[in-house]
């Protein structure tokens, strides 16, 4: 039973590398979208984790582009929403180059 629990939550990304999905889900949180209401959006489970973790690759990468320590900066990922110009900020600057690492991303098929 527990393991069902597990894999209702995992999101159906096929992908598992860093795609434009990851990029959108961020830009949906700076927009001020709530977690919940993005996992309604793309058809992940109510409690899924998968926003969170998709959004963090992002910033990861926003601040590996700038140069900054994680650690340093620990607080404005785990919340975002409360620095959303700085991260806006940062986006905008990188999205260039973040588009042109980002791949297409591919899903599974559900047959729900």
């Amino acid at each position: 039973m527990k393991n069902n629990a597990i894999a209702l939550t995992r999101p159906n990304l096929k992908t598992k590398g860093f795609s434009t999905h990851h990029i959108d889900i961020f830009s949906w949180i700076l927009l001020g979208k709530t977690n919940r209401e993005i996992n309604t959006m793309l058809g992940y489970t109510e409690r899924s984790h998968a926003v969170v973790d998709h959004s963090r690759k992002v910033m990861y990468k926003l601040l590996a582009l700038e140069e900054l320590c994680r650690m340093d900066y620990n607080g404005r990922v785990i919340y975002p929403r409360s620095y959303n110009f700085w991260w806006k900020k940062l986006l905008d600057k990188h999205m260039k180059t973040l588009l042109s690492v980002a791949i297409a991303p591919g899903f599974y098929e559900t047959d729900k």
